[in-house]
Formats: structure tokens, sequence, C-alpha cells
């Protein structure tokens, strides 16, 4: 018997399948360009680019078993959160996992939430990831020492943030290392800058 998620999901695969395949074909898009995507929060609910039109989203594509760089781009993003203050609630902060099938909901539930509970976690099929990473211009890679041996693997990714606007084009990419206090501070001149829907 099919639940309504899992129905839902086929529904929206169905009915996505020729947008993901135009993403596959194309190159990265400008960074002036509307981007587009079809993925699920940790709750099973699918979230799509049109679920960000209007706010501010700061994206980074990572996976839980990285052992440094997404920890402290995550806690980055936290402490660039807290630095907005009140203005942290136009932004949605998405973490994206390149890793979906070793990162379960639940795992990324726990992972996102030990760093800020305000966020969003991302999961979907390989293929959808994949449509995602390439519209935003991202990169990943798996790695096994052992080839014969798929359940021992790193993942490089790419490591910066993207910061998209409320028009759904992306603003502004902070690369790793950058700090918090100047993430907010560019963050915080275009959300000032942007008219309040």
């Amino acid at each position: 018997m099919t639940s309504r998620r899992d129905f839902l999901i086929l529904t929206f695969a169905a009915s996505a399948a020729p947008l993901f395949s135009a993403l596959a074909e194309e190159s990265s898009p400008p960074d002036d360009q509307p981007l587009r995507f079809l993925m699920e929060d940790v709750n099973g609910v699918i979230v799509t680019d049109e679920n960000l039109l209007g706010k501010f989203a700061l994206i980074y594509f990572g996976y839980t078993g990285c052992p440094d760089i997404c920890p402290t781009s995550m806690l980055t993003m936290a402490d660039a959160l807290a630095a907005l203050g009140a203005d942290a609630e136009r932004v949605l902060p998405l973490f994206v996992t390149v890793d979906p099938d070793r990162d379960t909901a639940k795992l990324l539930s726990q992972y996102v939430s030990a760093f800020d509970t305000r966020i969003v976690a991302l999961r979907g099929p390989k293929a959808y990831v994949d449509a995602m990473v390439k519209a935003y211009g991202a990169k990943y890679e798996f790695h096994f020492p052992d080839p014969a041996d798929k359940t021992n693997y790193s993942v490089d990714h790419s490591a910066s943030m993207i910061f998209q606007g409320p028009d759904g084009r992306i603003v502004k990419r902070f690369p790793h290392g950058m700090a918090a206090a100047a993430i907010a501070s560019e963050m915080q001149a275009a959300i000032t800058a942007a008219p309040v829907n």
C-alpha cells in the first residue's frame, strides 16, 4: 500500500521529470538567473524553489559525516543568523545533503538542530540532489579508499554558502572561512535594501 507521502513524492517526481532532465543537460546558470529544484525536508514535506520565493535563503551543500568543513560551516551559519537578530526571520537557512543514502531524515534532523533549530535540512533521491547541486553551481565527489568497500568513503564538496534573494536569484557566495560577522553584515545590507512584503 502506498502511503500519502510516497504518493506525493511519486506524483511530484513524475511531474518534475522533464524539469530535472532539462537541468541535467544545462550548464550552471549565471547567478542572476532563477534556480529550480525539488527536494523534501526531514518531515517528508516537499520543498521546491517556489517555496523560497519572497524570502532570503542561506544554502549549504554538505553531509553529516563530514569531519571538519561542514561542522565549521554550520557553526558559522548559526553565528551569522544570531548576529542578524530579528532580521534572521527573513532568512531561510538550508542544509542540503549530498549523501542522501547515509543521511536519513532522522540523522539530518539531529545534525542541523545541534547547530541551530532554524536550519532546515533537505534530502532527496540522488538524481534530484544532483540536479539541485548543478543548478546552484556546486560540486561534490565520492572517494573510496578501497574500491571494493563501498561503505567506507569520504565526500569532497563545495564549501561556500550561497545567499539567495527573494526573487530566487543568487545574491552572493560566501567562501568557506569567511567570518560569521562579515556574512551577517552582507546579508543585513541586502535585507535592509529589500522591500518588506
